[in-house]
């Protein structure tokens, strides 16, 4: 089950990287741009956490 916010912050990191303003997207949720940046920003950082901790290496270099 995904937070509540999964979903706006999904949201806001696509409109984000499709070029609207954090002012845009804080209107289109209905809230602030600096909570529309959080919301976008957190979605952002737990998908990288999650890519890296599931990516399956291509290669095996030796240490």
């Amino acid at each position: 089950m995904s937070a509540p916010w999964d979903e706006d912050g999904g949201f806001a990191w696509e409109r984000r990287e499709a070029g609207q303003s954090w002012e845009q997207i804080g209107s289109d949720l209905g809230c602030p741009p600096h909570v529309a940046q959080e919301l976008g920003e957190r979605y952002r950082a737990e998908t990288d956490r999650i890519v890296m901790r599931d990516q399956i290496p291509l290669f095996d270099v030796p240490e």
